[in-house]
């Protein structure tokens, strides 16, 4: 390929020896500055064959010359020195892009056939640039989608006549008009919003100018080319990004809790907002952040929700992330409390002695106690009865101490102790309250005797009592003397009489026979 200029120079050259002759032919080229044309995109092409003998000459008596772009030569005779054989020319219009290249060729024929000669070469020219050349000044190709910034367009045409028009190209918009073939060489770019729905999944949205190349600004004028030059429009995230309205963080799971607090285990939240997106972008997912995870919200006519359970802590984020890449957060900060479940550490249950039916109940435990709360405590048992607590509370303590009452000495009773906080919070334990054995014996015997209680009473020694009363019915003894006829001797000062349990025959006493049992 051989790219030729206004001067004459050689494209392909070939020699050959007739009979003692030597010449040499040369197919040569060139363009003529003349006719060069940028407007009509062409040039015209000079083609010429020369000859020289090197020695000799030949004579032939007929001879036939051809060459691209030539008129054909017929003649015949003698050749000899140096000369043209052939000459001529064409025109080369330039394609759209202003290259041109093609093959030239000639054919030289001699009744003399040792004289014959065929040379071909392919040719280019030098580009014509028709289009103007577009450039950002500056190199600016970025541009913020604000209402002020712009980009300024340079157009390097390359005739004075020319004028330019433009049409812009974002992702599948197609070409849209920016402006009618009346731009000289420079053009203020500003951006509009309507660019930017076409491409809805970048912050900065890349689409292109075309520009188109007149032969002048009239309507009819000739499209000379076209260039297309690129831009990027950067969107302002507190313009463009996502919103997040109305967020609010409600307990649900215990009405007790301020709404601006977390309970360990307790709390229950429901999260709602609404979202909006703006500048075309859509939304891509909607969440809430704690402890490092995400919850996605659920949309339901317009508002998002999600319930959180199990929170560890009081800091919660909304979030909303857009097709674009934006992200809007919304932080929520609630008090969190170190709220654990109440606990009965001890519970147990005692009558005031073994033949009496009253007592108390005692116990121990802890509960959460940061809010001074009120803590509800109940005893109650199989048969139905039921008594209201009262506890002493020291910090997250609790004590018990609690007199109860008509629970029979002999029967067993099965006592549960409830202890309920302020939250509603609750646990139990239970204790079996035992009944007197021996006074479950003795009331079983077929001979009806009183049961006694034998104890020693201050400083009074051991004595005999019907039970129930101790001054009238029954008599106190001096330490081991012995009970008049029918009664039982007492030894010891801390001498009882101990009843059990049992059933069967038994012979009575004799009138003058006695027991002595010593604890």
């Amino acid at each position: 390929m051989v790219m030729l200029s206004n001067d004459w120079q050689v494209v392909t050259k070939t020699t050959r020896t007739p009979g003692a002759a030597e010449v040499v032919y040369e197919l040569q080229a060139r363009i003529n500055s003349q006719y060069h044309s940028i407007e009509l995109n062409r040039d015209y092409v000079e083609v010429k064959v020369t000859y020289t003998f090197n020695k000799g000459y030949i004579y032939s008596g007929t001879w036939n010359f051809t060459a691209t772009g030539c008129e054909e030569v017929s003649g015949g005779g003698r050749l000899d020195g140096s000369g043209t054989l052939i000459s001529g020319g064409f025109w080369a219009y330039h394609d759209y892009n202003g290259n041109y290249s093609t093959s030239i060729n000639a054919n030289l024929s001699f009744y003399f056939s040792d004289a014959n000669a065929s040379l071909e070469k392919n040719i280019e020219l030098p580009n014509i640039p028709r289009a103007s050349t577009p450039s950002w000044k500056n190199g600016k190709n970025h541009v913020k989608l604000d209402g002020t910034d712009t980009l300024t367009l340079v157009l390097d045409k390359k005739v004075a006549a020319y004028r330019h028009s433009l049409v812009w190209v974002v992702g599948n918009s197609g070409y849209k008009w920016l402006n009618t073939n009346d731009i000289d060489t420079e053009y203020i770019f500003k951006p509009t919003e309507e660019m930017i729905k076409y491409a809805t999944d970048t912050k900065s949205v890349y689409g292109y100018l075309g520009v188109g190349t007149y032969s002048s600004g009239a309507p009819n004028a000739t499209m000379i080319g076209a260039m297309n030059i690129a831009f990027f429009i950067d969107l302002p995230e507190e313009k463009y990004g996502p919103l997040i309205k109305n967020p609010s963080v409600n307990e649900y799971g215990n009405t007790n809790i301020q709404q601006d607090k977390v309970f360990r285990y307790l709390s229950k939240k429901k999260l709602s907002m609404k979202v909006e997106t703006r500048g075309y972008s859509s939304i891509k997912s909607v969440y809430a952040v704690h402890n490092k995870q995400q919850f996605p919200f659920i949309p339901n006519d317009g508002i998002y929700t999600v319930n959180l359970e199990g929170l560890i802590n009081g800091d919660i984020q909304f979030v909303i992330e857009d097709s674009r890449g934006f992200k809007a957060t919304h932080e929520w900060h609630g008090t969190y409390v170190p709220y654990f479940y109440p606990t009965i550490t001890e519970f147990t249950a005692e009558r005031d002695n073994p033949t009496v039916n009253s007592g108390y109940a005692n116990a121990k435990g802890t509960f959460y106690n940061g809010e001074n709360n009120v803590l509800s405590i109940v005893i109650k048992d199989d048969d139905g009865h039921s008594a209201n607590a009262t506890g002493q509370v020291v910090g997250n303590e609790f004590s018990l101490h609690q007199r109860i009452n008509g629970y029979s000495y002999d029967k067993n009773y099965n006592l549960t102790l409830t202890i309920t906080d302020k939250y509603g919070q609750s646990t139990e334990k239970s204790y079996v309250l035992t009944g007197n054995l021996w006074a479950m014996i003795i009331g079983k015997l077929t001979t009806s005797v009183h049961m006694l209680w034998v104890r020693k009473n201050g400083s009074n020694p051991c004595g005999i009592y019907n039970e129930g009363d101790m001054t009238i019915v029954g008599t106190t003894y001096a330490t081991g003397k012995l009970i008049a006829s029918g009664g039982i001797g007492i030894k010891g000062t801390n001498t009882f009489i101990i009843r059990k349990e049992f059933s069967g025959t038994h012979q009575p006493l004799s009138s003058m026979a006695a027991a002595y049992i010593t604890i």
